[in-house]
């Protein structure tokens, strides 16, 4: 077994875990805040805990890809595993709603696993494999999030709140310890030009390949994100006396269609090319959104969902397999760090816009205005690729491969 295919099955393991332990905590955490005595806006509290990683990955995330590029991807791997373990640990103590809601906001600054081992795995795997590859673990992250409620639920029965936290920090630590003794990082920091943090934040966003990636898996995050909070209240009103596991199987469906299409994707990426894959399945998440409103049973619905859920599995792989393939493993770090601080901005605009669209219309509407933006990303995304393709880029970009102007894709 070549090192890169170890590296493959380890890093695959460790990012199941860890997303599920992460799982196994957030669905919970207004439990614990009751548990810990909160009645007071408590859904308030409920809000700020929920949202406070976000806040501060968005800001932080970019650092530690940068450092990653400059000390080596396994390091800050490490480093974000034993303080996302050990931040569960001090959850697990809280004893006040700040306690948990400071927490929280040290998990989005401190951690950063899973964007590691994506990285990690892009820059120590041959190149013609590293799309798939990257593929490989965003379905893992997929598949545990998944399965992370339902064992965090058994967990909370089991041991209680406090004990499904500590069950969750044991369970990253032990990944980390998995990446620490088997993962080999051959391919390590390579030498580039000494730049400030703000000077490769401008060169990442002026750049149409890099602004491809960005708008992409911020508008992934803004769709799945915007239709969940209002899910259950249109699955409610939809009024066919479906039982109510139905509704938790329903969550579930677009992670459930990511695992099984992922793959299939980025193979369909590899031999048409990324930069053809992502406004194509823009327009077909749009058509799926909005057929999303003519639904009128639970089981139409499930199955429109599913599709959506489908689409929407094309762009995030395609988004990684372009930093894999387009971007010098040099900035790399950087490069997956800006992608997941716009993954997760475009996870706190989602239900922002999903809270404003069902106050001021009828529920159904939102899954039109969702199509209705995600047609108008995907006409964004293609000006941007012409441009990119007709070579209307800055030449001067750190850290980017330099690609033909319209040379084809690998």
């Amino acid at each position: 077994m070549q090192y890169y295919q170890k590296n493959l099955a380890v890093l695959w393991i460790s990012t199941f875990l860890a997303a599920a332990s992460f799982q196994q905590v957030v669905p919970f955490l207004p439990l614990f805040l009751q548990d810990l005595g909160v009645t007071t806006h408590l859904s308030i509290w409920a809000g700020v805990v929920a949202a406070a990683s976000n806040v501060t990955a968005v800001f932080f995330q970019p650092f530690w890809g940068r450092m990653a590029d400059r000390y080596g991807r396994k390091p800050m791997m490490i480093r974000a595993g034993i303080f996302l373990g050990l931040i569960y640990y001090a959850t697990g103590l809280s004893t006040a709603a700040w306690h948990v809601a400071l927490c929280r906001l040290l998990n989005g600054a401190l951690t950063g696993f899973v964007p590691g081992a994506v990285a990690l795995a892009a820059t120590n795997t041959p190149r013609h494999l590293s799309a798939r590859y990257v593929a490989s673990l965003h379905t893992a992250n997929a598949a545990g999030t998944i399965i992370g409620p339902a064992i965090g639920g058994m967990l909370a029965e089991a041991f209680g709140f406090r004990g499904a936290l500590r069950a969750s920090g044991t369970i990253v630590l032990l990944c980390t310890l998995l990446v620490l003794i088997l993962v080999e990082e051959k391919e390590k920091k390579r030498t580039r030009p000494t730049t400030t943090l703000w000077e490769d934040t401008v060169k990442t966003l002026t750049h149409p390949v890099l602004l491809v990636v960005m708008i992409t898996v911020a508008f992934t995050a803004f769709t799945t994100s915007g239709i969940q909070p209002m899910l259950a209240l249109y699955l409610n009103r939809l009024g066919d006396d479906s039982p109510k596991w139905l509704s938790g199987i329903i969550f579930s469906l677009p992670g459930i269609a990511f695992v099984l299409t992922a793959g299939l994707w980025t193979r369909l990426g590899e031999r048409k090319g990324f930069t053809e894959l992502i406004p194509v399945a823009l327009v077909l998440s749009a058509i799926a959104s909005i057929s999303l409103s003519f639904a009128r049973t639970t089981l139409v619905f499930s199955v429109l969902y599913f599709i959506l859920g489908a689409c929407v599995a094309a762009l995030r792989p395609s988004a990684a397999a372009l930093i894999a393939t387009r971007v010098e493993e040099s900035f790399q770090g950087m490069a997956f760090g800006m992608q997941q601080s716009a993954f997760t901005f475009g996870g706190v605009v989602g239900p922002v816009f999903s809270g404003v669209v069902g106050t001021v219309a009828d529920t159904r509407w939102l899954f039109v205005f969702i199509g209705v933006v995600l047609f108008v990303a995907a006409g964004w995304l293609r000006k941007l690729i012409v441009r990119w393709d007709t070579g209307e880029h800055p030449e001067e970009a750190i850290g980017l491969r330099e690609v033909a102007a319209g040379g084809p894709e690998e």
